[in-house]
């Protein structure tokens, strides 16, 4: 999103049905961000829209640090625990980069992997 067209239509997130706020204790796993916002990533509108409608306000600390290596078309390695936003950490960069013009299978080669499982 360009700043030019952030001026002209900056409240477009205004007419977003988004779900009821949650209000759940959340650990330091969540918390812990660098203050970063979805939209400092440059997302498509739509996407962007979609992710405000889900409910989620900004990014985790597991997304902050993964979404722009993941637009840069580079591997990441995330290891974070349950409900930290892992799927979405990887989900969102291949959701930027799918061209719904074409009609054909988009993200081949894309592995993603969101948790592992600790054995007793």
């Amino acid at each position: 999103m360009m700043a030019a067209e952030a001026g002209q239509d900056g409240d477009w997130k205004n007419g977003l049905a988004a779900p009821t706020k949650d209000t759940r204790f959340q650990t330091t796993d969540v918390t812990a961000t660098r203050g970063q916002e979805f939209e400092d990533y440059f997302l498509k509108r739509e996407l962007l829209m979609g992710i405000f409608e889900k409910g989620f306000e900004r990014p985790s600390p597991v997304q902050e640090r993964s979404i722009p290596i993941i637009l840069q078309n580079r591997n990441v390695l995330a290891r974070a625990k349950n409900g930290t936003g892992k799927t979405a950490a990887f989900i969102i960069p291949c959701l930027e980069k799918t061209d719904t013009s074409k009609n054909a299978i988009q993200g081949e080669g894309f592995c993603l992997s969101t948790c592992l499982q600790c054995w007793e």
